[in-house]
């Protein structure tokens, strides 16, 4: 299953550059290790955003427990399952094929 995540700054941006190199190393990781998939900061700094694969919600909430900056406490994070149903313009677009999918994750 796929998580977004929205993680949101708690502390002006100099209170955690600090912490930054720990939370790029640890997000490094994640990519390596494929638990994350996108990821990056909005242009003013405020949010993260990032996509991450596991294979509940309380993995993804661990995986997101342990980025340093949620460690520290330095940002707070929304996490919503996602469910994906269309990559780079492949997929079901059509309803019956989408209600089909979200019927099969319910049951």
């Amino acid at each position: 299953m796929w998580y977004l995540v929205i993680s949101k700054r708690k502390v002006d941006f100099d209170k955690l550059l600090s912490r930054l190199p720990d939370h790029l190393d640890w997000m490094k990781q994640q990519h390596q290790t494929g638990n994350i998939l996108f990821s990056g900061p909005t242009s003013d700094k405020k949010f993260g955003i990032y996509v991450a694969r596991a294979r509940s919600l309380e993995e993804a909430k661990q995986l997101v427990d342990a980025d340093p900056l949620h460690l520290d406490d330095l940002r707070d994070y929304e996490l919503f399952e996602w469910e994906v149903h269309q990559v780079l313009g492949t997929g079901p677009f059509d309803r019956e094929s989408i209600q089909f999918l979200a019927q099969r994750n319910i049951e």
